[in-house]
This record gives C-alpha cells, structure tokens and sequence, in this order.
C-alpha cells in the first residue's frame, strides 16, 4: 500500500457564511464518524456508489471523503500502473498520413449558481482557443436542460438529493459566452439525465437539436437508441457512444430502458453485451474510431479503485473502442494508455483512457474539482504499406487549468479559467494576477503539486 504525501490545504472551501456554518457542523460528525473507520484511508474495494443501492454506511463514507480527507492510501501497483504509462504512439512502419483532425475533450458540465454571464465574463480568456478551436469538441452536459422549468442548481452544502436543471444562459456559459464555436457533440448519459423524468430528458434532445449539437446516451425511442452520432471531419469518421453508471434513485422499468443508457458498470461482473453490440454497430456503419463516454468511477479520490481499472481494461479488450472518456470522480483522475487486440478487427491497437475529466465548467467547494484537465486528441488516418487503411490517435496534449473564483463573494462572485502551467510561472516571478488573493495563490500551488502527481508524462 503507497501513501500519497498529504500536502496542507482545506478539502473543501465553502464561500458563504451559512455554507461556512453547515460544513463547520458536518467536519465535526464526520470526523467523529471517521474515527471507527480508520480503513476509508483507503478507497473500499467494489463500492458501486449508486445511490439506489445505497446502505446508510455507503453515504457516511461518501460524505467522509467529500468533507474531511479522500482516501490517500493506495495499492502499490495502482499508483506504479499510472506512474510508468507512455504516451508515445507508434504509428505503423511506413505509414502515408493522408488526413489529420483534432477532438477537444471536457468533463462536466455543471448547474451551479456561479455559471451565469455577470460572473463569467472572463471565463475563456486563456483557454478558449485551445479548447474550442479543433475539429470536434466534447463534453458531458450533467444536468437536463428543460427550459420549461426553472432552473434547479447545486447547491453550494450537498445535504439531500439533487435534482439539476439548466438554462439558456447557463448553456451560453458552457458554450463559450458565444465567442468560440460551441460544442459538437455532448454526452447526455450520467446519473443526473433523469432529474427532470423521462421529460426532461426529451426536453434536452429538443434543445440540442435545435442548435445543431449532437448528443449521445440518451434516445427519444427503442428504435432510435442506437443512432449514436459518427461526426465526419476531413474524411475521419468518429463514433461517439455514451453510457452511465447510474441515475440516482431512478431506476428506468423495461419499457424506458431506451431513454438512457445505463448499466451497473461500478458493479465488477457487469455485462458488457450492449456496449460491444454499440461498437460493433459503430463500425458497420463505417466510424473509423469509436470514443466512449463512460459515466462511472468513485468520487474525491486521486486514483481510480481497482475495480475501475479492471472495467475500463475490459472494456478496450471485449468491445473494442480506441478511447474511454471518463466522467463522474468530479476531481482529476490518471490517464492511460492500453494495449489490447481488438475483438473486431483482430489488430492491435493502442487504446486511450482517462479516468476522469473532472468538473469542467462548475465551481464546487470540493477544491480539487477546481483543478481541470483539457485535453486535445490527435488524429490521423492514412495507408499501410501493405496497402491498408489505418486510423489512430496519434498524440495527446493535456492542458491543466486552474478554476479560480473569487474568494470574497462579498464583493461579487466570478470565475476564470486560468492556465495553470503559465500561472505557476507568473507566481513564482512574483507576476502573481492582481485579482488572486494569497489564499487564491495557495490553492494554485496545492493544486498543480497534485496535477504532477496524478498526471506525470
């Protein structure tokens, strides 16, 4: 078992006086709660987290990694496992490239009461370009977006249960605050996709389709659930294909299977059938790549459980996609890379995973779902010298960024996403931005020491 150094800094900064209050109250019942349960230093082995299976201890131990400490002691072999990854891709001996393209990945998009145009004008400054200025960019909408119905945020103390629900103005923020291109294609499968019922979920496809972005995981018929989209950009043909773990406390009767797609994929013997049915249909219809968004994992800890990585490797090795985008943990989690044969095309390919893309656009008290990873997957397709057509990723690029947001919401709330690599250099050049407090300063650092940790290339 490795023990990760603790570095000093709050797990969770509320920024209200009654936020202040409420987790001062919870930090003292959970860290007496804690001290019967000395192994949650330690992820639990097999935990699904699905509350519609939750046991009163299941919340306890949730609620003890999200207030007081996440685990911070993990198997030795886990943590060398993505210590040692290399993200050098080997392209085919004598490889002619005939086209290249690039796909922007992002992780959730969340209802908070800080995504709204006052507090969000600077959001994209430094890393829009990078993000929405590719080929194809994705991204995990989590939470519906019924317009009929006001909105319904995450509140800033999780005490109950959530029922999200965005807005036009949220979607704007998202999007860019309409100086970037937007989103071409979003993930609608994660365990908020039913907090509206079964209408919210038509409401959202309703929406997205009437700004031309397309969407995955969630189908307004049978028939149409297996309509995943295949975007084509400069002759690549990409499948996106979604799927979550859970939704909550709902859970979908036979007839409405088809809204979301879901399967128990915290669970270690979980059946896989449907996802290699998808992948398959995928490549009947001509996708050159297949990228799956998985909605899975255990929340506020720094590696995945053992029994994620078993499932992701299950996954490249029984279906045969060539990336897992993970969501759901909401802090960072490592990348990989995995070679496998491919049960379809019976060649080996060089399959691309990370375990979480954390909170994107969100602003939670949990501090290390203000650490967020953008990524940038290259592409290319081109002959072997055999003659055969052959497409890969080629190169990854990952930007992390810092979420800064203003510490004293009495002088008004606003977020910045700021490039965390630049932002260390300009504070150790005392070059520090004027609006960033010492505290602000303070979780920069604690942040990045935790990025060259989880994320060492």
């Amino acid at each position: 078992m490795m023990k990760n150094k603790n570095i000093q800094f709050p797990t969770v900064l509320p920024f209200s006086t009654k936020g202040k209050i409420l987790v001062g109250i919870l930090r003292i019942l959970y860290f007496v709660i804690g001290l019967f349960f000395r192994k949650w230093r330690s992820p639990i082995a097999d935990f699904e987290e699905n509350p519609a299976f939750f046991k009163a201890k299941d919340i306890l131990y949730l609620g003890y990694k999200y207030y007081i400490k996440p685990p911070y002691q993990y198997p030795s072999h886990i943590v060398e496992h993505f210590q040692n990854q290399n993200f050098d891709f080997i392209l085919p001996n004598n490889f002619e490239i005939k086209s290249k393209i690039s796909v922007s990945v992002g992780g959730d998009l969340m209802p908070y009461e800080w995504i709204q145009k006052p507090y969000t004008k600077h959001l994209w400054d430094e890393v829009g370009e990078f993000f929405f200025g590719t080929d194809i960019v994705f991204a995990n909408l989590e939470t519906p977006i019924d317009i009929n119905k006001p909105a319904s945020l995450v509140p800033e103390v999780m005490l109950s249960d959530m029922h999200f629900n965005g807005n036009e103005e949220m979607f704007e923020v998202f999007s860019g605050n309409g100086k970037y291109k937007g989103y071409d294609v979003l993930s609608t499968a994660n365990n908020h996709s039913m907090d509206m019922g079964a209408e919210g979920v038509l409401e959202t496809i309703k929406f997205l389709e009437q700004k031309n972005i397309a969407y995955t995981g969630t189908a307004k018929s049978p028939q149409e659930r297996q309509n995943f989209p295949i975007l084509e950009r400069n002759g690549i043909k990409i499948a996106f294909i979604a799927y979550t773990y859970s939704l909550n406390q709902f859970l979908l009767s036979p007839q409405e299977a088809y809204l979301v797609n879901t399967e128990r994929l915290n669970t270690p013997d979980v059946d896989l059938k449907q996802i290699k049915e998808d992948v398959l249909h995928a490549h009947i219809k001509g996708a050159d790549l297949v990228m799956l968004s998985l909605h899975t994992g255990n929340a506020y800890q720094m590696y995945p459980s053992e029994h994620t990585v078993a499932i992701y490797h299950r996954i490249f090795e029984e279906c045969g996609v060539d990336a897992i985008l993970g969501s759901h943990p909401h802090n960072p989690q490592p990348m990989e890379k995995y070679v496998f044969t491919c049960p379809i095309t019976r060649h080996q390919k060089q399959g691309v995973a990370i375990y979480s893309l954390a909170d994107f656009v969100a602003y939670d008290i949990f501090v290390l779902d203000r650490l967020v990873p953008l990524l940038k997957l290259h592409i290319v397709k081109g002959i072997t010298q055999e003659g055969n057509t052959h497409t890969q990723i080629e190169a990854i690029e990952v930007k992390p960024v810092y979420n800064w947001g203003k510490k004293n919401v009495l002088k008004g709330k606003e977020m910045r996403f700021l490039d965390l690599e630049i932002l260390i250099q300009k504070i150790h050049a005392n070059q520090t931005p004027e609006f960033m407090s010492k505290l602000c300063v303070k979780e920069a650092l604690y942040l990045y020491e935790y990025w060259k940790k989880v994320f060492r290339r």
